[in-house]
């Protein structure tokens, strides 16, 4: 659920860039051609960015790389059982409920696309065909009063007891061009993104504005073969007309007047806006696809912790009925399994000295160690550290009631004296999970033998992961 969220939340931050990119400086431009290839691809591209992911040198986020070195401690597993009192209520959990109404109006939409489809296919069984246009395209008649529409390669005309031949041979020419240049694949296309991403109104946005430039392509292709000021007085006359099937390509919309705008613009095509689409692209791809680095913490503990939940045995909490933490077994000592490593997991503040050495009276600060030759250790060795985590560590109401899951990451370094200092938390999950497992840590404070380095007590970092889980 937390990485559908954090998917969700990406695409959505990546398409409103490029919407509004589209409209503060492409939307006026007459550059169809690209205009409409932007158009459909901007949600593809949106879509497809948060699942870029960069390698480790050239992720913007060096200290949660290091960061991840420095993990020591077991994965701890808190577990939350969900009352057993009502079938119903455990199973529309908010995540189901929120999945049945996002299916339930797909559904509504997607059936709504069919009827559409099959109102066509009436039309069209109903229809008296005309002519055979060329490539194929075949012209019927309508018999009741639609407004003129393309669809795949099918020209459908209204009566038009109005126009003169003149003019109806102005639509045709609009119409055809509907057909000749595959706009009901696009049509059809936003549809059923339409119905896959019904909860995002940028989408319909985009797609009303691709219609737009459906209008603007076919409106540029008439004016090869007619006058302007004729077929400007055609679409002022035909302005009141908008009958007709959603999914068509129509002569007649609401949109007459942006048409009419565009065609007094005439050829203005400029390449210069279109190439600000490259930096564009760049700074989305280099924002979106990096922090994937930080919402992919979750991933690389887990996998790191794998080996060690194989092991895991099971500590209840000390009053029935509450919250249970499954705890690995003791391991094996660190330095058995970690390359020897000196640096600094963070940019974090240096760690100030207790006391002055080498008989200079000033303040000495010495990063914190990845790994020592003597790692810390909690006072009474691993298994009564996951001892005093599963008599602490409580899944919070808050979470429980939301049916949040997930891990949190905690950093921490054991100071010379035992203490525990500099806590963050890495990977968040919210809902009041970060300051439980910050609580926990603060109250181990203390109870830990320092590192040591060639004898002499050093600040080494930990990373304490603590995954919440419901069953």
């Amino acid at each position: 659920m937390e990485a559908t969220l954090n998917f969700a939340l990406k695409s959505g931050i990546g398409l409103l860039m490029l919407y509004l990119f589209y409209y503060t400086l492409l939307r006026n431009q007459t550059s169809f051609r690209f205009n409409r290839a932007y158009l459909l691809l901007a949600p593809l591209v949106a879509l497809t960015l948060p699942l870029v992911t960069w390698p480790a040198l050239l992720a913007p986020a060096p200290a949660v790389a290091k960061a991840l070195q420095a993990i020591q401690l077991n994965e701890v597993v808190v577990v939350a059982y969900r009352p057993s009192g009502s079938i119903l209520a455990d199973y529309l959990t908010p995540a189901r409920m929120a999945l049945a109404i996002y299916g339930l109006v797909a559904a509504v939409l997607l059936l709504r696309l069919f009827r559409q489809l099959w109102h066509i296919r009436r039309l069209k069984s109903d229809a008296i065909p005309v002519e055979q246009a060329a490539g194929r395209v075949h012209i019927l008649r309508l018999k009741q009063p639609h407004a003129s529409f393309a669809f795949l390669n099918h020209i459908y005309l209204s009566n038009q007891e109005q126009l003169s031949p003149r003019e109806r041979r102005q639509v045709l020419a609009h119409e055809l061009a509907h057909v000749q240049l595959g706009h009901t694949y696009d049509v059809l296309y936003y549809e059923l993104l339409s119905v896959v991403l019904w909860f995002n109104p940028l989408v319909w946005l985009l797609k009303q504005e691709l219609r737009n430039v459906h209008e603007f392509q076919a409106d540029a292709r008439v004016l090869e073969q007619h006058q302007p000021q004729e077929y400007r007085a055609l679409l002022s006359k035909e302005v009141l007309f908008n009958m007709g099937v959603p999914v068509g390509s129509y002569f007649q919309k609401p949109q007459v007047l942006r048409r009419l705008y565009m065609l007094q613009r005439g050829k203005q095509a400029g390449w210069l806006r279109p190439l600000l689409t490259l930096p564009l692209l760049l700074v989305l791809l280099l924002s979106l696809s990096s922090q994937q680095v930080t919402a992919d913490i979750a991933s690389q503990l887990t996998s790191t912790a794998q080996a060690a939940q194989s092991n895991e045995a099971t500590s209840e909490s000390l009053n029935p009925g509450e919250d249970m933490i499954e705890l690995p077994e003791t391991q094996a000592k660190a330095d058995a399994k970690m390359p020897i490593m000196r640096g600094d997991t963070t940019e974090d503040t240096p760690v100030q000295e207790d006391k002055p050495t080498d008989n200079i009276h000033n303040l000495h600060y010495i990063k914190p160690y990845t790994y020592v030759e003597q790692m810390p250790q909690f006072k009474g060795g691993e298994a009564e550290m996951m001892k005093f985590l599963g008599m602490n560590v409580r899944y919070p109401k808050e979470a429980q009631e939301a049916g949040v899951e997930g891990i949190v990451v905690a950093s921490f370094v054991v100071e010379k004296d035992g203490t525990l200092s500099d806590i963050q938390i890495i990977k968040d999950l919210g809902m009041g999970t970060s300051e439980e497992v910050i609580r926990v840590i603060e109250k181990m404070s203390g109870q830990w033998l320092p590192g040591r380095q060639n004898g002499d007590a050093v600040p080494v970092r930990y990373t304490l992961p603590v995954r919440f889980t419901i069953k």
